[in-house]
């Protein structure tokens, strides 16, 4: 429900179940969850939380492109403060966080330093399996020609991305003569690499009328009852009580406990928050608000998660028509995305029966095979049409 704890490396065995000899690997595309963050929004700041957080030494480090006077590139050096306004005066002053630090402080919903982290060794797994495993990825990469990047517009996505692919292959394992590579990203009105709401007026209908109908079945339970008996005296006093569509919302409140357990004590809520109960009832509501419309409803999911889905797709059929040589063979592709992205595919698949919110970090691979005892030209042919 917040950080992702890895399984170890396969075994010898479990590799030779997972992968038979007489499957060749084909192409592999990954969807992975940004690393952790800071919260969206500055909730229970009357409960002692901490509204700026001091994990972001990113912004310590940023690098902007510069055009310079004879129309050449360079590069500026800078670090970022934030700045708000005084309780006081409304005079401007640097935002402090917990232990009154200037720098490092995040933006809201900003990939911190343990998201980057989590999501290096996430590369550094990948690698592990595609590279020094199965030797799937080359040791050295020439180029990323036969690589596909890809991320959504919100920062954490993209920077995520950046620094899987860095532990997939860091600088001693890129040819010196290493081309930057591409990262595909779209216009928010197109992206598919999560279900998009503001791009499709009939989904938002439909994810509102799922998310009224947890409202009405949730809001006057025994369940909901104990929220409120944890944490309902922390709730804003222009509503006092935890709902489902309260104001925060349930899912906000998650969104809040979930980063705080990521993170270190400094910010961290009173420990009702935590209570092993009302977490996982905070839970279970929050998978039945978000993704039940994927298991019950066929309109909900092509509408939600189709488009990615006929991405993917489309890449799997691409693989088995391109040429080896052809840069439209992706051998493999990483995207950036998000929860409701993960959740929204395996529920669409009907395969998020009973399970939990996915943590920070966490991915999905998706395999083509090639079986090897096949003759080629005994293949049966692949054809695709509009999505």
């Amino acid at each position: 429900m917040t950080t992702l704890i890895p399984r170890e490396s396969y075994t010898p065995d479990e590799l030779s179940r997972l992968y038979p000899k007489e499957l060749a690997l084909q192409q592999v595309q990954v969807l992975l969850r940004h690393g952790e963050r800071s919260p969206v929004s500055a909730r229970f700041k009357n409960a002692g939380l901490a509204a700026n957080w001091p994990y972001c030494n990113a912004a310590q480090q940023l690098r902007s492109v510069i055009m310079s006077a004879n129309n050449s590139w360079d590069e500026l050096a800078y670090r970022r403060r934030l700045e708000t306004f005084d309780e006081n005066d409304d005079s401007p002053v640097l935002s402090l966080g917990p232990r009154r630090e200037t720098d490092g402080i995040c933006l809201p919903g900003e990939l911190t330093d343990q998201g980057r982290a989590s999501t290096l060794a996430l590369g550094q797994r990948l690698r592990r399996l595609y590279v020094d495993q199965l030797g799937f990825m080359p040791t050295v990469l020439q180029d990323a020609n036969h690589m596909y990047l890809r991320a959504t517009p919100i920062p954490r996505a993209l920077e995520s991305v950046q620094q899987t692919f860095y532990g997939l292959y860091p600088p001693s394992s890129r040819a010196a003569d290493f081309a930057p590579p591409t990262i595909v990203q779209r216009q928010p009105s197109h992206e598919t690499l999560f279900p998009n709401e503001g791009a499709c007026r009939r989904f938002a209908q439909l994810s509102q009328a799922f998310a009224q109908r947890t409202a009405d079945r949730w809001n006057e339970t025994e369940d909901m009852a104990h929220l409120n008996k944890l944490f309902g005296k922390w709730m804003p006093q222009d509503s006092s009580t935890v709902k489902v569509d309260g104001h925060p919302r349930l899912s906000g409140i998650m969104d809040t406990v979930n980063s705080t357990l990521a993170h270190p004590q400094e910010t961290r809520l009173p420990k009702e928050f935590y209570d092993m109960k009302g977490r996982a009832i905070i839970d279970k509501i929050g998978v039945e608000e978000w993704f039940s419309g994927y298991m019950e409803s066929t309109e909900y999911r092509q509408l939600g998660i189709g488009g990615l889905m006929g991405d993917v797709v489309s890449r799997l059929v691409e693989k088995t028509r391109a040429p080896a040589s052809s840069n439209s063979d992706v051998q493999m592709a990483l995207s950036g995305c998000h929860d409701t992205t993960l959740a929204a595919v395996l529920s669409s698949m009907g395969a998020f029966t009973g399970e939990q919110w996915p943590p920070y970090t966490s991915h999905i691979a998706i395999e083509l095979f090639k079986d090897r005892t096949v003759p080629t030209t005994a293949q049966p042919a692949i054809t695709t049409g509009s999505w």
